[in-house]
């Protein structure tokens, strides 16, 4: 059961449940959803044909595998309520790879996903090379992540200077269920290309998801605010604190999610839960009161919200 954020002493008493509840460990089925469109990083426009494949870890890294349509749109249905690892897989880009919630009721906006073309000089362009790449790519879709292993492990000792192929090997460790051995990596990789963005978060999010949350923290405040291109950065690490009992640095990166997002609903409410906790009841009765006007109608917070709106005077 999760723990709740925060109870009300007074005459009314509320649970805020998070919108991540864990998924059984057997089963991945459900009937929460995500969506959205992903587009090249340089032309904005859409891509078609890419692989979307939603991966639970508290379920075997199972579930479902989708493809994007003509206009780069995408969704992922019939899944529990939990924090999801989807890869967005497509010849000639770059694998992107992130940590999303989904819940029930849909009240996730839908997401934009950029995807950047692989540079022509990597060693992609090599037929022996990409052929491997695809063999390992399948192997991964699969979940044969040990066999995908041995082609990248090959492929990093006969390019050394190539930076593409560790985190590869990371995302096959995270597939196993090893964080640890996949954290390894993925720091290997930030040493080896300190300026990759995608590399960095992928870091800091499997370290919260490790339970490393002061480090991942750390290390998602060094990322450039400019290239995040999902709040979910910074409400996975605010979420984290509200349940750490730490308020008031939960608020700042809320506050970051805000700058940089401001019509996403969701870190409206969790600042205003962060506040109404730290008892700063105009500035919880602000943000829940932005978060009701914008929130979808069917978000699952929608009615606690109005709830708590109801008991602040």
């Amino acid at each position: 059961m999760t723990k709740p954020l925060l109870k009300l002493t007074s005459c009314l008493m509320f649970a805020v449940s998070l919108s991540g509840v864990a998924a059984s460990a057997q089963e991945w089925r459900g009937m929460a959803r995500v969506g959205g469109k992903v587009v090249d990083d340089a032309t904005g426009k859409p891509i078609d044909g890419v692989t979307v494949k939603a991966m639970l870890p508290q379920s075997g890294n199972r579930g479902p595998e989708e493809k994007s349509n003509g206009k780069g749109e995408w969704a992922i249905g019939g899944v529990a309520s939990a924090m999801w690892a989807v890869d967005f897989i497509k010849e000639g880009y770059e694998t992107r790879s992130i940590s999303v919630p989904i819940t029930e009721g849909g009240g996730r906006r839908p997401m934009e996903i950029r995807m950047k073309k692989k540079a022509a000089a990597l060693p992609d362009a090599n037929a022996e090379v990409k052929e491997k790449l695809v063999q390992a790519a399948a192997m991964m879709g699969n979940k044969q992540y040990a066999e995908a292993r041995v082609i990248y492990e090959g492929l990093a000792t006969k390019y050394p200077d190539v930076k593409q192929f560790r985190p590869l090997i990371a995302r096959t460790y995270y597939g196993e269920g090893n964080k640890a051995l996949a954290i390894e990596h993925l720091r290997k990789a930030a040493e080896q290309d300190p300026a990759n963005v995608e590399v960095q978060l992928l870091l800091g999010n499997t370290l919260m998801e490790d339970g490393k949350a002061e480090e991942a923290r750390k290390i998602l405040a060094s990322v450039d605010d400019t290239k995040v291109t999902d709040p979910t950065v910074y409400l996975n690490i605010g979420i984290a604190l509200i349940n750490d009992k730490k308020q008031a640095e939960a608020v700042t990166w809320f506050d970051k999610a805000i700058a940089r997002f401001p019509e996403q609903p969701d870190a409206y409410y969790y600042r205003g839960i962060s506040y109404l906790s730290a008892g700063k009841m105009a500035e919880a009765k602000a943000d829940l009161e932005k978060y009701v006007t914008i929130a979808p109608v069917d978000a699952p917070e929608l009615a606690t919200a109005k709830k708590i709106l109801e008991s602040i005077k």
